[in-house]
């Protein structure tokens, strides 16, 4: 929801109860009446300075009911009434502001999502909280994406207004937080907010405008800040478990937290706390069809499952668990059809299905045999997450006028991800960053015996062999640690003039450690060795010798890090009055220090980057470090009760030369008090991320060579067949930052005092947007295979694939396409938020029951992307933009509407969630692609043709009911009506759905029971 129009982001919020469990009745009838005082209180209310010796309100629960309201006045007073008892030296975290006074206004629309939001509708960590903002778009990362291969998987982050992970910036108490060491797509820096402590958390601020005035780089599309709890006192302690319908995954989560000291009676408080969640995988084969089988033909589409049967011939035909073999001539070429390797194990007691035969493409004869397989047996839904963490906080009253803070936290995330089917052993076809063309069960063996793999090996021919490792399923392990220390000194000194001093020093120093490791991967070389000494038993891979196994599958780990370290001081003070009230200045400065270091966990083979050691690991990798020096300022100027002003500005400068100054200007305007109008306008900017400048990462995409010469010089053997073409996007250190340009436009309008209504327009301009060459590297592949092996052109080259082992002095195809990091022209977004909150008793014979409403909506009009040859590509309404967002797509609407009902001690709140459809194109996949020719098949040639992936709604439902004072049980049902998540044949983020918008109708119905207990 929106600020009012006279508060300024809002003051601390503090209250008795915990994330993770439900604002109880008693608390929200309690708040219902303080706000019912303070609305008539603040009719007559004066601005009054505030002194060390003013009486401390009495505590209690906070007001969500004058939260929701969007009156400035209810909302300024009734907070005030109900939160926790404060000294004089109130240590206020204000989100987008120096100015730490929530007398002033604010002029930036911004959501704030409380303990009380987050219990009503179920939701229990900060990372589930964000990616159901309306405004959360194209490109967020879910956790369920780590399932399906994400370059920075067990990580997940917000994407405001669909600009990416690295375009929003993520604070804590409004420190900066250190980057994930892994980066979002190979190229992003991002927050990540998987580790953060939940239970801690007092409310999450969402600043949906530029916010680089104040934080510098990264808050282009908005900032998120999450304020930790004051202080807690006694003893508050939760259990929860749930499972979903199907009973195919499980929850858990503990928490606890101790605290103790009173800060107005004692001086001090001090709390510890400790969390505790896991969250089981979810596997395709678990599902129901489609979702379980890459037979389509159920759903109006092909069989795409492995080696299928179809007119006397064999499609799809891939590597099985029991290996096929076939003679290979002298001159290499293949002399006989495939045929199963050890026939008596058949191809049921392999995992596999039937035993098929029939002609193959490239293939000799017609009885070839493969065995079937399901495409999506190694499929994973959702990945295993376990996350613990441990976080201390200490406050003091140093002086009647000064506090101390510090906080530390701990927290680890323990996240396994398959990468889908065990990697192949293969003769014809290369598969993502190396190549096994060329491999061969040679007849003879060193020792001089005959090669007990080769069937043919009496014959004196070698066998082309094509089969998976199939006890050896490649998954990836990543074990993140935080390690984050903050201390704060703030407080005020008396002045004789204006108002009084207020000062902020504060230091953050944070490490985010990763280890990665990487199971099921074949070194190439140990592979090659084992094929050509017989020492592994492809006939039956079991009885393989253990240290065999272990030399070709060994564990591969890899050590990422990323730091950042920051030190700010701020001051502010009133200078003079205006009619309106104090003008205000505030100055401060920072220096920080951050850092990372992904390295590559796929080294080359004598240094040719065609070739790495391990088969299927994608060699990306980041490196960097850098200095920032910042100064910055703000002004509030009152110039009228109706009008009023905000200025800011901020100077960055980075030790890689980068420099650069971000303005901003707020307005409001109030001509009568249930009317605010409110304006922005500010430039902000991004810094090209680690990757950008310095780091590579390499994708891979099916391609088919198209010219007919080249085809024929191979006489149309399996070398010419689609296979993986790598674009290896570098970095670039000539980038210069993105420069964006904010405008927001709105009203809160309050008819009533328990009606509120706000309406914000946005528009964000993004100037030398980073990307990668735009260039399409099947142009690239054919111009080089035109040109006779060779390729020119500013900023792109071509690495040779491996020869063509059926033909090795034939011209060689393209293997990587290298493409750097370009400025490209600039990205266009604009559209509109609206949010409505009512509260009011229930008439009639339900006078005793209270209602709580609050419902939010997005509107996405434009999303477009002007190149640097001037054309446009829009987005806005369909799947794109297909490379940056990972085929998530733009859906032009998303709304969540919450409705709360109190009745006694019950509580009961159905939560709505929409997401609009969008059409299946993309125009930087391929500008004009029409319905015909949808992305669907493009992606998956075995699925329907699809023009519109439908609507999705979701319906949660909690319910909560207070025992006594101390104990509260609830209970969370998700997808309460069994809503099945739309087809989406077209992204390739996860199988036949959107892992961005949808996940809940993969897992249909989920229940959650707890019980938390205060002492």
């Amino acid at each position: 929801m929106r600020m009012g129009r006279r508060f300024r982001f809002g003051a601390t919020l503090c209250s008795a109860t915990i994330l993770g469990t439900v604002v109880t009745p008693a608390m929200i009838l309690k708040a219902h009446a303080a706000d019912t005082d303070a609305t008539t209180a603040s009719k007559t209310k004066k601005t009054v300075k505030k002194t060390a010796s003013a009486p401390a309100a009495a505590p209690a629960p906070a007001a969500a009911s004058a939260r929701h309201s969007g009156n400035a006045e209810v909302l300024r007073s009734a907070r005030r009434g109900n939160s926790e008892p404060r000294s004089g030296s109130e240590n206020i975290i204000v989100t987008g502001s120096l100015i730490h006074d929530p007398n002033l206004h604010s002029a930036s629309p911004m959501t704030q999502l409380t303990r009380q939001d987050l219990q009503q509708r179920g939701i229990k960590t900060v990372t589930d909280a964000l990616q159901q903002l309306s405004s959360n778009g194209a490109g967020n990362l879910t956790s369920a994406f780590s399932a399906n291969g994400a370059f920075a998987a067990g990580a997940s982050a917000p994407s405001l207004r669909g600009l990416s992970t690295d375009s929003t910036l993520v604070l804590m108490d409004g420190q900066r937080l250190s980057y994930y060491p892994l980066s979002d797509d190979g190229e992003r820096n991002f927050v990540d907010t998987q580790w953060m402590p939940s239970s801690i958390m007092e409310r999450t601020d969402v600043l949906q405008d530029g916010g680089s005035a104040t934080y510098g780089a990264d808050a282009v599309a908005g900032v998120v800040n999450m304020v930790t709890r004051r202080q807690i006192k006694g003893v508050e302690a939760n259990a929860e478990g749930g499972l979903s319908q199907r009973g195919d995954t499980g929850h858990q989560r503990l928490y606890a937290t101790f605290g103790h000291g009173d800060l107005d009676r004692d001086g001090y408080n001090v709390y510890i706390n400790s969390e505790y969640q896991q969250d089981d995988a979810l596997y395709n084969r678990q599902l129901g069809y489609p979702y379980n089988s890459g037979d389509l033909t159920g759903v109006g589409g092909g069989n795409g499952n492995y080696n299928v049967a179809s007119n006397g011939a064999i499609n799809n035909f891939v590597a099985t668990p029991n290996a096929i073999v076939r003679p290979v001539n002298s001159n290499g070429t293949a002399a006989g059809p495939w045929q199963l390797l050890n026939p008596s194990a058949g191809c049921s007691a392999t995992g596999g299905g039937g035993l098929v035969s029939g002609t193959v493409n490239g293939g000799v004869g017609n009885n070839n045999q493969a065995c079937t397989m399901n495409s999506e047996r190694y499929g994973m839904v959702v990945p295993s997450v376990r996350r613990i963490s441990a976080s201390a906080h200490f406050i003091a009253n140093v002086t009647p006028r000064s506090q101390f803070t510090t906080m530390f936290n701990y927290a680890q995330t323990d996240t396994y991800e398959l990468s889908h089917n065990p990697y192949p052993v293969q003769t014809s076809n290369q598969n993502k960053s190396v190549s096994l063309i060329g491999i061969q069960l040679p007849a003879v063996l060193p020792n001089g015996q005959l090669n007990p793999n080769d069937p043919f090996a009496a014959q004196g021919q070698n066998a082309n062999i094509y089969g998976t490792f199939g006890n050896n399923v490649p998954g990836n392990t990543q074990f993140s640690q935080t390690f984050r220390g903050s201390a704060r000194y703030s407080g005020w000194e008396p002045s004789k003039w204006g108002s009084d001093w207020k000062y902020d020093v504060n230091f953050v120093g944070m490490n985010t450690l990763l280890d990665q490791t990487y199971t099921g991967y074949p070194n190439v070389y140990a592979l090659q060795n084992a094929v050509n000494d017989g020492t592994y038993n492809f006939v039956n891979p079991s009885q393989t010798p253990a240290s065999v196994v272990n030399s070709i599958f060994p564990n591969i780990t890899t050590h990422s890090r990323s730091q950042e370290y920051s030190g700010e001081m701020t001051a502010s003070k009133g200078l003079f009055r205006l009619p309106g009230g104090m003008t205000t200045l505030a100055i401060g400065g920072n220096v920080r220090w951050e850092a990372l270091n992904d390295p590559n966990a796929n080294p080359t083979i004598n240094n040719v980057a065609a070739t790495q050691l391990y088969a299927g690991i994608n060699p990306f990798n980041a490196q960097g470090s850098r200095w920032v020096e910042s100064g910055f300022f703000e002004v509030a100027l009152p110039f009228h009760k109706m009008f009023d002003a905000d200025i800011s500005g901020r100077y960055d400068n980075y030790s890689t030369g980068n420099r650069h100054f971000s303005p901003k200007v707020g307005v409001n305007f109030r001509p009568t008090d249930s009317l605010t109008m409110r304006g922005t306008f500010s430039r902000g900017f991004r810094i090209p991320s680690f990757a950008e400048t310095g780091g590579s990462n390499v994708g891979y995409t099916n391609y088919t060579i198209k010219n007919a010469d080249w085809i024929a010089e191979h006489n149309g053997d399996a070398y010419t067949n689609a296979y993986s073409l790598g674009v290896n996007s570098s970095g670039n250190k000539n980038l210069k930052p993105e420069i964006s340009t904010n405008v927001t436009g709105g009203m809160v309008f309050h008819p009533t005092n328990w009606v509120s209504l706000s309406v914000d327009y946005y528009y964000i301009e993004k100037q030398r947007y980073i990307t990668a060459n735009p260039i399409q590297a099947g142009d690239v592949a054919e111009a080089y295979i035109a040109n006779g092996g060779s390729y020119s052109a500013p900023g792109v080259t071509v690495t040779p694939d491996t020869v063509d082992p059926q033909d090795p002095s034939a011209s060689v195809r393209p293997g990587i396409i290298n493409i750097g990091y370009i400025n490209a022209n600039k990205l266009v977004t604009d559209g509109v938020d609206a949010e409505f909150s009512a509260r009011h008793r229930l008439p009639g014979p339900l006078h005793d029951v209270m209602w709580f409403s609050h419902g939010q909506f997005t509107y996405v009009r434009n999303f477009n992307l002007t190149l640097p040859n001037g054309s446009v590509q829009h987005y806005a309404g369909t799947i794109g933009p297909w490379e940056a967002v990972s085929a998530s797509g733009t859906p032009r609407w998303r709304a969540n509407w919450a409705n709360t009902f109190t009745w006694k001690s019950l509580s009961v709140t159905p939560t709505v969630y929409y997401t609009s459809g969008y059409k299946t194109v993309s125009e930087d996949y391929q500008a004009g692609l029409g319905c015909g020719q949808s992305l669907a098949q493009v992606n998956n040639s075995f699925a329907p043709n699809q023009c519109h992936v439908k609507n999705w709604w979701d319906v949660d439902l909690t319910l909560s009911y207070q025992v006594n004072k101390r104990l509260n049980v609830y209970a969370n049902v998700y997808n309460l009506l069994g809503f099945r998540a739309p087809y989406d044949y077209a992204t390739y983020g996860s199988y036949l759905y959107n892992s961005s918008w949808a996940q809940k109708g993969i897992i249909m119905r989920s229940f959650q029971f707890g019980a938390t207990l205060t002492l």
